[in-house]
């Protein structure tokens, strides 16, 4: 059970939902504006172009679990599906040596490039704010107002230019340099059997 919870929380928090830190409630009659409203998709997204697999190499965030446990990292690796606009992101892991696959649903937002899901309460945006689609993608994340920076690649690797650009888009997020933490670049999973599956939405409200 240890392990099993585990993978699904490191599945949730670290792969492809931002870390929550908790955050002061807000007055109902009070509605910031929300720092990734900010953060803008690139002209003209293609959603279509966007979908196929995508690996995991860094991650800018202040999340207390990450500082505790980057020393359990794995190798993650996504697949992202899209019908009707919004995308379906299957995040698959190692644990122990086998590997697990997180389903997770979210929902298109009236700006292209602009997702999100609410879940047990928490409600998770994405914005998908740099791709060329062949090579790299740079996602920015929140939950309760915390941001979580996420470089992916079509391969293991980015040049140099795109880890430079992900760098100063973490720093200018008020994430220190100290925060960003590079993912394995061996042992990807890419399927996991009937066994190892997890459907995230069961508490999906």
């Amino acid at each position: 059970m240890g392990s099993l919870h585990f993978i699904y929380f490191s599945a949730l928090c670290l792969m492809f939902s931002s870390c929550i830190q908790g955050s002061r409630r807000q007055k109902a009659n009070q509605r910031p504006e929300s720092p990734i409203d900010r953060i803008q998709p690139p002209e003209n997204f293609n959603i279509q172009q966007f979908t196929g697999v995508w690996r995991l190499i860094a991650v800018g965030s202040k999340c207390s679990y990450l500082k505790m446990n980057n020393h359990r990292l794995e190798a993650v690796t996504i697949r992202v599906t899209s019908q009707d606009g919004n995308i379906r992101i299957n995040t698959l892991q190692k644990l122990d040596g086998l590997c697990w696959d997180i389903k997770q649903d979210y929902q298109k937002a009236e700006t292209v490039g602009r997702f999100s899901r609410k879940n047990r309460g928490v409600t998770t945006d994405i914005v998908i704010a740099d791709t060329d689609y062949r090579n790299y993608a740079i996602l920015f994340l929140q939950q309760r107002r915390k941001i979580t920076v996420k470089l992916y690649g079509r391969e293991i690797d980015v040049n140099e230019a795109v880890q430079l650009k992900f760098r100063k888009l973490v720093l200018n997020s008020n994430i220190p340099e100290i925060f960003i933490y590079r993912f394995p670049r061996y042992g990807y999973c890419n399927v996991a059997d009937e066994f190892h599956q997890l459907d995230d939405d069961f508490g999906k409200s």
